[in-house]
């Protein structure tokens, strides 16, 4: 019989499996990976994700008033759905209509009140300071680097073109794209939030199919979360919004500031921005009190007025009417709002803050990523 020959081993045995610094690497490499790609996503179909991000959110909102007509009036969820939605647009037509109207006379002064402001003395002093210490800088530019190379006849120059900058609506719509792009995600916002509210229940039957059977518990106290936490910061907000729009516009008026109610409600709901609320609730009414007021204690009594107003809606009215659904700490809600406002512009300051507070519930929720949700937290 054939003696059987089995393969030589290597003294050191099998090869053992890759560990250690190397996999590590590997996984970090695969990570860094995946952000960029999910960052470049985010980038390039930008009005896409804020449509649909915009669309949930209203939904969330509106979700209520869907449940309550449906109890009331006994209609049925897509008939509930379509009437709350109609009537929210007609609403919100009814507001914006009354505050151009409102705002009118205000737009129109825009260029009269930007002259007044370039030759207000304390402007006019600031300019020249910022002229005088760019020319000593221009100065020290020269004599620091090197001399310029003489053009050669028939060589081209050096060309330098010029870029205008970009209005205020472009930078606040700049996630969206050109025109044709806002009107179109304006379009989709209602019938998209329509849908999700008329097809809810099997919408959150079937994301919670997606998972496995074991996880689908965990995935439906997941999207409860998200949707209980989402409508009381996008209702309470609003409401909050309201009553300091109405408290700074009765400010303005005692002060006797142009344009009370425009500035007031621009003032009122800019102080809802989480940590940047304060500086922007102060900028438009001094902005124009620079150049209306002639001495400084009605600016100072305006400015004490909306710092007032701002603690008493951070201390009072926020955990009153938003309660703690969102535990969100100064650094990681910074950063949301600078990374959101550099991807998508003015739409990336209004989502950064609910987008985070997603992602902390999801995190919250799963024991592989708790850790970094509460990080995230307050």
């Amino acid at each position: 019989m054939a003696e059987m020959t089995t393969p030589e081993r290597s003294p050191e045995g099998p090869e053992p499996p890759r560990k250690g610094p190397d996999l590590i690497l590997l996984r970090a490499a695969a990570i860094l990976l995946a952000v960029l790609g999910v960052v470049a996503m985010l980038h390039f179909a930008a009005s896409v994700f804020i449509t649909i991000l915009s669309s949930l959110l209203l939904a969330f909102a509106l979700e209520p008033l869907v449940q309550l007509l449906g109890r009331k009036a006994r209609l049925r969820r897509q008939f509930a759905s379509g009437i709350v939605v109609f009537l929210f647009i007609a609403v919100l037509y009814a507001i914006l209509y009354g505050a151009y109207l409102r705002a009118e006379t205000f737009l129109a002064d825009i260029p009269e009140i930007a002259e007044k402001i370039r030759s207000a003395p304390l402007v006019e002093r600031l300019t020249r300071k910022t002229r005088e210490v760019s020319r000593l800088l221009t100065e020290a530019g020269q004599h620091i680097s090197p001399p310029a190379e003489t053009p050669v006849r028939g060589k081209p120059g050096t060309q330098v073109v010029v870029q205008g900058g970009q209005s205020l609506a472009g930078s606040i719509l700049s996630g969206l794209g050109s025109v044709s792009s806002v009107l179109f995600s304006l379009g989709f916002i209602p019938f998209l939030a329509y849908f999700i509210l008329a097809d809810r229940e099997p919408l959150t039957r079937r994301t919670r199919e997606l998972f496995p059977e074991e996880h689908r518990e965990t995935v439906g106290e997941i999207l409860d979360d998200i949707e209980r936490m989402m409508r009381k910061f996008l209702l309470g907000n609003a409401v909050i919004a309201a009553i300091l729009s109405a408290a700074t516009v009765l400010l303005y008026l005692l002060v006797g500031l142009p344009y009370p109610i425009v500035l007031g409600v621009v003032s009122g709901t800019l102080s809802i921005v989480p940590y940047l609320g304060l500086p922007l609730a102060l900028l438009p009414g001094a902005i124009v009190g620079l150049v209306s007021f002639h001495s400084g204690v009605p600016f100072l009594v305006m400015a004490a007025g909306v710092i007032l107003l701002h603690l008493v809606s951070a201390n009072y009215l926020t955990p009153r009417f938003v309660g703690g659904e969102v535990h969100l700490n100064a650094t990681a809600s910074t950063a949301a709002l600078l990374f959101f406002g550099w991807l998508w512009g003015g739409m990336g300051l209004l989502l950064g803050i609910p987008i985070l507070a997603v992602c902390k519930c999801v995190f919250e929720n799963i024991p592989t990523t708790r850790r970094i949700g509460l990080w995230l937290g307050d």
